[in-house]
């Protein structure tokens, strides 16, 4: 007999004719990684420590330590808060909540490490974080439960500490608790991790075919493969993607309409419309005038190609703006396509854009071989291949850093100070940071402000000496792409800055001594740029992985008369942040 037999009530039935699709919620395999910012409760029962020591008294407060409890790479302390009175209409939660930072009177907590490295809940996270080196240990306190006269709380550090003795720090001046500094025995801690039992050690299997899981540490499934997942939801191919999909073209139309970017990957589908009737010289866009083969060598199959050269006679058909198939194989790094064009007789070697000729674009390639040893073959001069070398050079000093929302400004022939005081700040008010001894609030400084705040942090200016000049940055603004900054910063020398706007486009400003001299848009070319455009790529469509963005900020440096060699003075964080006064021009 069942134990609880007799006691179970039966399921209700499913509603009629209401079919609800099946939702299963998973957990994602637990992923070890330097920093544990919070505790990985749903993967892991901790090594529980106990010990009861009082760690910091007042006249109305006791903070008592009940414990520790050890994770594989972190450390929860366990504390209670216990309050002989309240005041009323004060709040008398033990943590700050809401905006702002914890007045001066605030609970506090923090850490000597045995290394001598001071961490404490007042301090924040560089900005822009560091994507270089191990994380910086963070401390945080974490509500618990309670409330009125008693709370249970958790100090999380999020790595495990170096072994020998720490300090633990408590102070509370609200309740007249001093500061009070316990020794802890950090070795027995780091010990203690090894037997913190993993719940689920096995690998996470796979969703079965037609599911789908999130890259979170909650995964929804859903039994339905029709239905539209949320956003961040990752497909059985490992691919993200939000978009409801599209029907596939039609292949019984007689023109180039709803094709898609698939649509030209699909040979059968381009023969069907070809047979149906469609012109293979249709202009398919009114601003470029491209064709079918044009769209066919920047981004069909091979096949599709072949097929449309059969219907075309002059292989050199040219858009508006004069660029055929070739240029814009050339410029898309479409090497096949480029193959097929060159065998049916395209014409490498005429200018077509700018002066340039797809042969000359393809040299700086690596389709270079392709076309090195055609007939009329126009070689790069040693100047123009050392020119194009040192352009890359400089470029790949910012691969794979995230530009999106920024401002960047170079100048040169200044120093930190020089730059500080023409935005009209005081350079003693702009220390130089040392994360690591003195990370202050938000991670900005002793004195630092509030990076979410988006009209404060439109005042400050990262700013970094460099040789030969000054770099500044700031993260989420667009103000060191203004004139009246640049002309602030450009007396006696050259300042160029830079905006990668969220909502499209890439911008740029020129000053020369006080003077705005150029605006431009970056990155990209219509004909009539200078020779710097095109030195720095913005034609080239399949630029190398990582390389977005990068061109366009070497292309900044190298106006502004700097050579960036270190990749930290603009990813950040800076060496110091310059607060512009409230009310000066440079903000208007």
């Amino acid at each position: 007999m069942n134990f609880f037999e007799g006691l179970i009530a039966p399921d209700p039935p499913d509603p009629p004719d209401e079919p609800q699709p099946e939702t299963e919620h998973r957990l994602a395999a637990y992923q070890p990684g330097a920093d544990e910012s919070l505790p990985p409760a749903n993967w892991f029962v901790p090594a529980q420590l106990p010990q009861v020591t009082e760690i910091g008294a007042g006249p109305t407060a006791r903070i008592m330590l009940t414990g520790w409890q050890v994770w594989p790479g972190s450390v929860t302390f366990r504390l209670r808060i216990f309050l002989r009175s309240i005041r009323q209409g004060r709040p008398t939660h033990p943590i700050h909540f809401g905006p702002g930072r914890p007045g001066t009177g605030a609970l506090r907590f923090g850490l000597l490490l045995p290394d001598g490295r001071r961490i404490t809940t007042l301090d924040g996270y560089p900005w822009p974080a560091p994507t270089e080196g191990p994380p910086r240990p963070t401390l945080r306190l974490h509500g618990g439960s309670g409330g009125g006269f008693h709370y249970q709380m958790e100090l999380h550090l999020s790595q495990l500490p170096p072994e020998g003795p720490m300090q633990l720090v408590a102070e509370w001046p609200d309740h007249g608790v001093p500061e009070t500094r316990t020794e802890i025995d950090a070795t027995a801690l780091r010990a203690a991790a090894a037997e913190a039992v993993a719940i689920w050690p096995e690998t996470e299997p796979s969703p079965p075919e037609g599911k789908a899981r999130y890259t979170g540490s909650c995964a929804i499934l859903s039994s339905d493969p029709g239905e539209t997942m949320a956003q961040g939801i990752v497909g059985p191919a490992g691919r993200r993607d939000n978009r409801a999909a599209a029907p596939p073209p039609n292949p019984d139309r007689d023109d180039w309409e709803a094709m898609g970017h698939e649509g030209w990957q699909d040979i059968e589908l381009v023969r069907a419309r070809l047979a149906q009737g469609a012109d293979p010289l249709e202009e398919l866009d009114s601003w470029s005038g491209e064709t079918p083969l044009h769209h066919a060598a920047e981004h069909g199959a091979p096949e599709v190609v072949a097929e449309l050269l059969r219907h075309v006679e002059d292989v050199d058909v040219a858009g508006r703006e004069g660029c055929t198939p070739l240029w814009e194989a050339v410029c898309h790094g479409e090497r096949e396509a480029a193959e097929l064009l060159l065998a049916a007789g395209a014409d490498a070697w005429s200018p077509q854009m700018g002066g340039r000729s797809p042969g000359r674009l393809a040299l700086t390639t690596q389709l270079a071989p392709l076309f090195e040893a055609l007939p009329n073959a126009v070689p790069l001069t040693p100047e123009e291949r050392k020119a194009q070398e040192d352009a890359d050079r400089r470029a790949e000093v910012f691969r794979d850093m995230h530009f999106e929302g920024r401002s960047i400004a170079f100048v040169a022939g200044i120093d930190e100070e020089t730059a500080i005081r023409r935005l009209g700040a005081d350079p003693a008010a702009a220390a130089v940071l040392d994360l690591d001894r003195e990370p202050g609030p938000y991670g900005t400084g002793p004195h630092g402000f509030d990076p979410g705040d988006y009209e404060l942090s439109g005042r400050f200016v990262g700013v970094t000496g460099v040789p030969g000049g000054c770099v500044l940055v700031q993260p989420t603004n667009y103000r060191l792409n203004t004139s009246d900054v640049l002309n602030a910063l450009s007396p006696g020398t050259t300042a160029y800055g830079l905006y990668f706007n969220a909502k499209g486009g890439t911008f740029g400003e020129f000053s020369r001594d006080g003077h705005s001299e150029l605006s431009e848009e970056i990155g990209l070319v219509f004909g009539g740029e200078p020779d710097l455009h095109w030195l720095y790529r913005f034609w080239q469509w399949d630029k190398p992985s990582g390389m977005w963005g990068a061109y366009e900020v070497a292309y900044a440096s190298h106006m502004g008369g700097i050579r960036v060699t270190d990749r930290r003075a603009v990813e950040g964080p800076p060496r110091r942040w310059a607060e512009i006064p409230e009310g000066s021009e440079l903000l208007g």
